[in-house]
């Protein structure tokens, strides 16, 4: 948007006649102007000089947070994430190796090798930064009862990447298994609110849920369990035995 002020001037360069208007005022018309800018003798007594107007446009940028907006478009972030992410499976930089898989011990398979940094493993998964030593010579480590997709994820997460939606509810209960075992918290509530959400809890499955839940320390899940069973405590009595009738 741009705010104008239009001012008609004498042969002295005073103000005779002045309007402001912003672009938005005219936005669709054809033909614009205003009936009531100045009287026609006004402009011809006091404004004409010589057959001729004299009149002073000027024209500035309105809403000042739009202008800021522009300009932030043009200023760049601090590049660390981006850095950070664009290190994840970094061969020539790394300093530990992991052999993961496979998940069959008779498996005919390879373990799939996974290259990381320890110093970014000891924030963002401190139990996985344990296995590794201290670090500065490279170590392979064995990590055995993972898929080697789920590590993947994990281990992109923990370099500051995002896990797809679909992915993470694809993958739910293993992210939750692998984030509760390696101490990644935020991975852990992550795909704990996406399993919640994915799933529906019924008198079949609210127990198993809720002993999974119990294990793995998931409150959001325990909650999501209790909600259920408080809105269908007399269904949950009639259809389920929870001791052996003697």
């Amino acid at each position: 948007m741009v705010d104008y002020h239009m001012i008609v001037k004498d042969s002295d360069l005073k103000e005779v006649a002045h309007v402001s208007f912003s672009s938005e005022t005219f936005d669709g018309c054809e033909y614009c102007g205003y009936h009531d800018f100045a009287k026609r003798t006004t402009l011809l007594e006091d404004a004409l000089v010589n057959g001729t107007l004299t009149i002073e446009v000027r024209m500035r940028l309105g809403e000042p947070s739009r202008i800021n907006t522009l300009a932030h478009q043009f200023i760049p972030s601090n590049p660390i994430n981006k850095n950070i992410l664009s290190m994840f499976m970094e061969e020539e930089s790394s300093d530990v190796v992991f052999e993961v898989g496979p998940t069959n011990v008779t498996a005919n398979t390879s373990p799939v090798n996974f290259h990381a940094h320890h110093l970014i493993l000891h924030k963002s998964a401190p139990a996985l930064a344990e296995m590794c030593g201290n670090g500065g010579n490279r170590e392979n480590v064995a990590i055995a009862s993972v898929k080697p997709e789920i590590f993947r994820h994990a281990l992109h997460y923990a370099y500051g990447g995002k896990i797809t939606d679909e992915d993470m509810q694809a993958n739910a209960k293993e992210i939750i298994d692998f984030a509760d075992r390696f101490g990644m918290v935020n991975l852990k509530l992550e795909a704990e609110e996406s399993y919640v959400n994915s799933i529906n809890i019924d008198v079949d499955n609210f127990m198993d849920n809720l002993l999974y839940a119990d294990a793995k320390n998931c409150a959001l899940l325990k909650e999501a369990v209790i909600d259920f069973l408080m809105e269908n405590s007399e269904n949950v009595l009639e259809n389920v035995r929870f001791f052996p009738r003697e």
